[in-house]
């Protein structure tokens, strides 16, 4: 464990580029580095993929450096000891590689493998909580580690315990897989149902060439990747937005309630490829907010506000951040801004 110099640059350590410090940095390379600190302020930090800074930080920010990786073959399963600062799409290319399947629906998903379980992140048709096993952490409020059956963690659609009050304290050190080692094809979305993707690599390189089509590459344009939520909404709703938009993308959700594309609604309030000041919406998914170059915090900010404006002005629907929010003493909500 290295700390490093007061005043933290964090612009590399956040993809939508902003240009924003924290009092303090440290990469924690081994679980063993977390029972060593001394900070009652920190936020813990993966890639920076998932967050929008709004300012800079005050405390000390804890980064993920944790790239130890153990995998065995036990019977018709590869069981996978991945460490949350490897980066997993990294992870991915060696599980397919390997012939241990599952995870490459969520190919080119930006992020680190201890952040994907927060959100519990998914694409393509899949979520990353479908193939955990347990996960592990250390508790910096107690200084003890954990661990966490799949069951305890309750995942559900971009949500895990590790997004409750109770585990904002919770470093996760590893995280485990269990993964089949016969390839069975994921094409619940249709953008991959076709014919010829007999394997797992062939549907890797499909999903990395989709995402490359439409979604800009953060070493070159800072972006977040989906800024927003695909809300969820109730029959009457979808009913409404029906009887003017035929070919509004619906998909069931759970207890009568239905997603809605968040990225097709900003389409048809006219907000694809728009600029305003520094910052963008991207041009082949509206989904997408950018940082066109030396955009502040607060532009992207007034972007997605005047956004969900327009989205709830059209069709009377809420959107939210995808994104985490961190401004100076930690997490923000958004309605506050």
């Amino acid at each position: 464990m290295k700390e490093l110099k007061a005043m933290f640059d964090l612009e590399r350590h956040n993809t939508f580029k902003m240009k924003v410090k924290a009092q303090n940095g440290l990469f924690i390379n081994t679980a063993e580095d977390l029972a060593k600190l001394d900070t009652d302020k920190y936020l813990i930090l993966g890639s920076g993929s998932d967050v929008l800074f709004v300012d800079d930080y005050s405390g000390t920010v804890l980064i993920n450096a944790i790239k130890s990786l153990e995998i065995k073959h036990e019977g018709n399963f590869y069981k996978v000891r991945a460490g949350g600062g490897i980066l997993l799409d990294s992870l991915i290319s060696e599980l397919v590689a390997k012939g241990a399947y599952g995870l490459e629906n969520l190919s080119a998903v930006p992020g680190t493998v201890g952040a994907a379980p927060v959100q519990n992140v998914g694409a393509y048709g899949a979520e990353i909580g479908d193939y955990i096993e347990s996960v592990e952490f250390f508790d910096l409020s107690t200084k003890k580690a954990g661990k966490l059956l799949k069951k305890d963690c309750l995942f559900a659609y971009r949500h895990s315990i590790f997004k409750e009050d109770l585990a904002k304290s919770w470093f996760i050190t590893y995280v485990n897989f269990s993964l089949p080692d016969t390839f069975t094809p994921n094409f619940t979305y249709k953008g991959i149902a076709e014919e010829g993707l007999l394997s797992a690599k062939a549907v890797r390189d499909k999903i990395i060439a989709l995402r490359s089509a439409k979604l800009p590459d953060p070493k070159l344009v800072g972006n977040a990747g989906s800024f927003f939520k695909n809300p969820i909404v109730d029959k009457d709703t979808v009913e409404v937005i029906k009887s003017q938009y035929q070919d509004v993308p619906v998909y069931p959700f759970a207890d009568g309630l239905y997603k809605l594309a968040a990225g097709w609604l900003i389409d048809r309030a006219g907000c694809r490829g728009i600029t305003q000041g520094n910052a963008g919406t991207w041009e082949h998914q509206a989904l997408v907010l950018v940082n066109r170059g030396g955009a502040r915090p607060c532009e992207i900010i007034s972007l997605g506000k005047y956004i969900c404006a327009k989205v709830k002005e059209k069709f009377a629907v809420d959107l939210y951040p995808e994104v985490r929010l961190i401004g100076k003493d930690g997490e923000v909500f958004w309605q506050d801004l």
